[in-house]
């Protein structure tokens, strides 16, 4: 009978020291839900933010001659860019990201060959939505071929390139 009333002894003992090792946990478990925020609060706390950072990017954009390194051209052809691309109608303002900072992300990543990771890094998007709007500037610009570019004929090409061998196979005239 010692022997059963030992053990029944040191199983409660391990019991109770078991459920206060459990409460512990749950307790700290508890603490650290508290302390770390949701995903919703995050979003909801850093949006404004990107949201200035993006008005703020897009001021430099248009009123500074350092746009060049950025995006490869200057303010004034900026802007008359953006203008005829608003013109097509292809490329409208998103939800949170204007036309404009739609085209500057394209001509970024043209000008610089750069992958969307870099780009959404930089203008504080996701990648999904650097694509999409790539795609749809490309798709405004190829619309906009008749204007941007012109097929040359036979007549327009200089003469010391049109009879020089090494431009033969890209001006051929015939």
């Amino acid at each position: 009978m010692n022997l059963i009333s030992q053990i029944q002894e040191q199983i409660k003992k391990n019991n109770e020291g078991a459920s206060v090792i459990i409460l512990c946990m749950i307790a700290f478990g508890l603490n650290l839900l508290r302390t770390v925020p949701t995903r919703s609060n995050c979003m909801s706390e850093s949006q404004p933010q990107k949201e200035r950072r993006g008005q703020k990017l897009m001021e430099y954009l248009v009123h500074i001659e350092q746009s060049r390194d950025i995006i490869c051209i200057g303010p004034e052809v900026f802007i008359k860019l953006c203008e005829r691309i608003r013109a097509t109608g292809l490329v409208k303002d998103a939800y949170r990201s204007t036309m404009e900072e739609q085209v500057a992300k394209f001509l970024h990543i043209i000008g610089h060959n750069v992958k969307n990771r870099s780009v959404s890094f930089f203008f504080h998007r996701s990648g999904e939505i650097v694509s999409r709007h790539f795609h749809n500037v490309l798709t405004a610009i190829l619309r906009l071929e008749g204007e941007f570019l012109i097929q040359p004929n036979g007549t327009v090409v200089e003469p010391h390139i049109l009879h020089n061998s090494q431009f033969f196979p890209y001006f051929k005239v015939c």
